[in-house]
């Protein structure tokens, strides 16, 4: 694979703000240069008609169809969450779909007991929430090292998360923790917004990175942010509340910009990458030397549990 470097002045143009705080959270808005692509966020698209369903020849639990019928590539990004068809998935990479085109995205599911046929035509809806960066540095560790993300690890994932919370899900869907923890959710949430010129966000949870989300467009950050903050704040739930370590963040930050990437192939425009070191764990995307997209995690994978209650128990598909 080729290897793919970023210029001291480049990594020099990305800067920090000041945190905004929630309890436990802290989150960082990111600051860089100006972008040059033109392009939309897949919810901003899907309000002009973008669609995502599941495969026409037939449906694969690993591979969704993005239809981009607009006058702009749009971005998938890695750990959105779309909602309903046969069973409701994650991205695991992000992806620039030209516009008037179609491509298919690699997913993973994130609801095992529901596997509906009768919904086979239906378009996936944009989901409200994101994977946690719990959950997306697992499938990103997995696909850096095999390739792949594993799907039965990401299951075990969600039933763990399920079990953690005390929540029943009929169908083990992810989207049911969100639904029926909303009410401690979104007070962290709602907390985190986004301000003029944030091109990405670095997530602290009990003083420690979590996650950096990246991209090259203040607008479509803007779009994705809400639903981002959903999964910085359920990894939030339950942790301490320390005072945010700007140099921490910072050295994070750097970390993250700073190894060489190792290409990987690429769906839809751009070139696809890899961080290519353990720390952090990482991958992203340029396009005509652009940083388009990027999403690292710690190499420390240990999950934060949440609140440990009774385990209820849980009904699941046979």
């Amino acid at each position: 694979m080729n290897a793919l470097r970023q210029s001291a002045s480049d990594r020099a143009a990305y800067t920090l703000g000041g945190p905004q705080v929630a309890g436990p959270l802290a989150v960082f808005p990111v600051f860089g240069p100006k972008p040059r692509l033109d392009y939309r966020a897949f919810v901003r698209a899907a309000e002009l008609g973008a669609f995502v369903k599941e495969v026409e020849s037939g449906a694969l639990v690993t591979r969704l169809s993005v239809q981009n019928p607009t006058d702009l590539p749009l971005l998938v990004y890695e750990g959105e969450e779309v909602l309903g068809a046969q069973q409701n998935r994650t991205f695991d990479v992000s992806a620039l779909v030209p516009a008037g085109e179609r491509i298919l995205v690699p997913v993973s599911c994130v609801e095992q007991g529901r596997w509906d046929h009768t919904r086979h035509r239906e378009a996936f809806r944009p989901s409200p929430q994101a994977a946690d960066p719990s959950l997306r540095r697992t499938k990103r560790a997995a696909a850096n090292a095999a390739g792949r993300v594993d799907q039965n690890e990401v299951w075990a994932e969600v039933s763990g998360r399920l079990a953690d919370h005390g929540v029943c899900s009929h169908s083990e869907a992810l989207s049911d923790l969100y639904d029926r923890r909303r009410g401690e959710l979104d007070p962290l949430g709602r907390a985190i917004r986004h301000v003029d010129g944030q091109i990405g966000a670095l997530a602290c949870v009990s003083g420690q990175p979590v996650a950096l989300d990246l991209v090259s467009r203040a607008e479509v950050l803007a779009a994705l942010l809400p639903a981002l903050a959903q999964g910085y704040a359920l990894d939030a739930l339950g942790g301490t509340e320390p005072e945010p370590d700007p140099r921490q963040a910072e050295y994070f930050l750097r970390s993250a910009l700073t190894p060489p990437r190792r290409e990987r192939r690429t769906v839809g425009l751009g070139r696809a990458f890899v961080l290519g070191t353990q720390a952090p764990i990482g991958a992203g995307l340029e396009h005509e030397g652009e940083l388009i997209q990027l999403a690292a995690f710690p190499a420390d994978g240990s999950r934060r549990p949440g609140p440990r209650v009774a385990r209820p128990s849980q009904q699941r598909r046979s």
